[in-house]
């Protein structure tokens, strides 16, 4: 069977290796997502990774402080770190799904061959900069691709969305590349999910 570990949300545990995605609307939505889920990791001494676009890293670290949780101690340990998506993807030019792939691969590689921490618990937001089609499409060829990536390490990675921001384009594609979905409080095996090599083909990647 395969291990399973808590998620920090809605009382559930899931696979180790998950790749998920999670619908909210607005930045109160949001932070009943992400305070949590980053909450319960540094309780359990996981690392913890964010890279969000809707939230500055310092809003973060403030809100987790109110939630119970060190966050700037856990920061500076090294414990949980915060990026946002131009930093993390973006670099000198249009992000590509391998760069951005490259971007969680060597952070967890990174983090498996330190020894500092057996499990982690990463999470991230689509950049508001990618609303247009090719933008899209490298980034969803980059969402595929995660599926063949996160079963490999001891981690769980949630995907967010803001419903007051995603068009249904987004949303679906969404749906074609996640396995698990939390929608409306519920985790949802998900009957959209396509398999890597399949969606990159309908995209003709």
């Amino acid at each position: 069977m395969t291990e399973a570990v808590p998620l920090g949300l809605l009382d559930r545990s899931v696979p180790i290796g998950s790749h998920m995605c999670a619908f909210y609307a607005g930045s109160a939505d949001r932070d009943e997502i992400v305070l949590p889920f980053l909450a319960e990791g540094l309780r359990s001494g996981h690392k913890c990774i964010a890279v969000l676009d809707s939230v500055r890293p310092a809003e973060v670290l403030a809100r987790l402080d109110n939630n119970g949780v060190d966050a700037d101690a856990a920061a500076q340990t090294g414990q949980l770190e915060l990026d946002d998506p131009a930093h993390a993807y973006f670099g000198s030019g249009p992000p590509r799904g391998e760069d951005m792939l490259g971007y969680w691969e060597h952070g967890i590689s990174a983090v498996q061959a330190s020894g500092a921490f057996g499990f982690i618990k990463a999470m991230a937001e689509m950049p508001s900069g990618l609303d247009h089609p090719s933008g899209r499409t490298e980034f969803f060829r980059f969402e595929a691709m995660l599926n063949q990536l996160c079963p490999a390490f001891p981690q769980v990675m949630l995907c967010l969305r803001d419903l007051e921001r995603t068009g249904a384009e987004v949303m679906m594609d969404t749906l074609r590349t996640h396995p698990v979905a939390i929608m409306d409080d519920v985790i949802h095996a998900n009957p959209y999910y396509i398999e890597p090599d399949t969606f990159l083909a309908r995209i003709g990647l």
